[in-house]
């Protein structure tokens, strides 16, 4: 059942936000690709962008699978003015915050408005501002926008990590490891992905090894040999590391951790062919920008873990920080193919099936993000 409230608060929001970060941005100049490391100095514009999203997403009534469970521990917190965050069963910054907003007196809607704001702060500043309009449009087209309304501590994280990959780029250690840091303070699973910096990314390109690469992990999705190498892999780092040892509780939870039926709609094939979208283009993308090369071979590494072990929970939740990449590289891609006149129909054919997906995905209520209700709108 279509529900036109839902579509009238996600449609502008989508194409106000992208309207706001235009203003005084040449969003196809030559250095929006050539100077990706380059920091983006957010302007009025781009805080009213981010007050939007985020008042979107603090001031919506049960939306997103886990939002009951985030609301009930913020209840506990302000009811419990001794718990610590051990207590609460989450991590340090996130308790933090709630803790704060609960002694101001504030409710459990202003401490998602507070948790998104720091989450697409860190998005926003991730990529140059000429970048940041397409950037924007895939995360919230290709349902990470509603992911982040299920996932909010993850999403801090991944957030904070992807603002984190310029760092690997300029080689930039002490700030890496800063941002690192502050991710953990929201979810464990940063520390994963923490490593990543050492990647000799440069030596790792090569086009068709990835496309063989990509093709044959398709062929052995969810073969039951890697299932159970992966299982052994993960349970040893997280005994071995005391800070990943509540990751442990998945394999405990049989429910959590084991193969679940997965749903493979035109969502799913449409995903692969833009991966392969990306395989093909990439090469020409590489070779007139080295310095994107990073964010390619981390999204290949993701499509690739992605077809191997879709159907585990635990695995999609590292995952994540290696999808989230897709925004990125189609926009690199996309920016690439609009500056040759030739290419044009390529890109807008693209840009107008996302749309399309995001009008599908929110009519099939991707992780619950249908029907859209306001807080302040329940009574």
């Amino acid at each position: 059942m279509i529900d036109l409230f839902t579509y009238f608060i996600y449609v502008p929001v989508l194409f106000l936000s992208i309207f706001l970060l235009l203003l005084k941005t040449h969003a196809y100049q030559d250095s929006a690709i050539d100077l990706i490391t380059r920091p983006n100095r957010l302007r009025i514009n781009h805080f009213i962008a981010l007050l939007l999203i985020s008042f979107i997403v603090g001031f919506r009534y049960y939306v997103g699978i886990d939002w009951e469970g985030y609301k009930d521990a913020f209840e506990f917190i302000r009811l419990n003015k001794s718990a610590s965050f051990q207590d609460a069963h989450m991590e340090w910054g996130y308790w933090t915050i709630n803790k704060v907003v609960a002694e101001l007196g504030g409710s459990y809607t202003l401490m998602f408005f507070v948790v998104a704001f720091i989450s697409w702060y860190f998005i926003f500043k991730s990529v140059p501002a000429a970048l940041l309009p397409l950037v924007l449009y895939f995360l919230i087209t290709d349902e990470f926008f509603f992911w982040s309304m299920n996932g909010v501590r993850q999403f801090v994280a991944a957030s904070i990590f992807l603002c984190s990959i310029k760092f690997i780029i300029t080689r930039n250690y002490k700030v890496y490891l800063i941002l690192i840091i502050f991710g953990f303070l929201f979810h464990t699973s940063i520390l994963l992905v923490a490593p990543l910096y050492f990647v000799p990314f440069q030596k790792l390109y090569n086009q068709k090894f990835w496309i063989v690469a990509f093709i044959a992990s398709f062929i052995f999705s969810n073969t039951p040999a890697l299932i159970n190498g992966i299982t052994t892999v993960f349970k040893n780092l997280f005994e071995l590391i005391p800070v990943l040892s509540a990751y442990l509780q998945y394999f405990e939870d049989v429910e959590r951790f084991e193969a679940r039926e997965q749903v493979r709609g035109l969502g799913f094939y449409f995903k692969h062919l833009v991966t392969i979208f990306i395989l093909i283009f990439s090469k020409s993308v590489i070779d007139k920008y080295p310095q994107t090369k990073v964010y390619f071979i981390l999204y290949f590494c993701g499509a690739i873990i992605f077809n191997l072990f879709s159907t585990f929970q635990l695995i999609g939740r590292v995952n994540v920080y290696f999808l989230v990449l897709r925004s990125v590289v189609l926009a690199i891609i996309v920016i690439d193919l609009w500056r040759s006149r030739k290419y044009r129909i390529i890109p807008t054919g693209l840009v107008t099936l996302y749309f399309v997906l995001y009008l599908t995905t929110i009519y099939n209520s991707s992780n619950m993000c249908s029907p859209y209700r306001f807080d302040f709108m329940r009574f």
